[in-house]
């Protein structure tokens, strides 16, 4: 299991001030830290299947990463994408 807090803290370490949270939702939190499949509604609309991945660098992003062997996806998640199914 991943633990977001010791993530932040983590790269607040590595890049002070400099580092900014603000683009990472909230609602993605238990499903970065749990591993589990959901179901994501894009804003515009499209739906993909896939686990939660996190960008690295000091502005980091959710990413909807589609399969196990995944490593990296186009696929960035906002507050305005919603979860609309818990596969596992």
């Amino acid at each position: 299991m991943k633990n977001y807090q010791e993530y932040i803290t983590r790269k607040k370490t590595e890049y002070g001030s400099k580092f900014d949270e603000t683009d990472l939702s909230k609602q993605f939190i238990p499903f970065y830290e749990n591993g589990k499949r959901i179901e994501i509604e894009f804003s515009y609309g499209e739906k993909k299947r896939g686990t939660i991945g996190i960008t690295t660098g000091w502005e980091p992003a959710f990413l909807l990463m589609l399969t196990k062997r995944s490593t990296g996806s186009s696929y960035t998640l906002r507050d305005n994408d919603k979860i609309i199914k818990i596969i596992n």
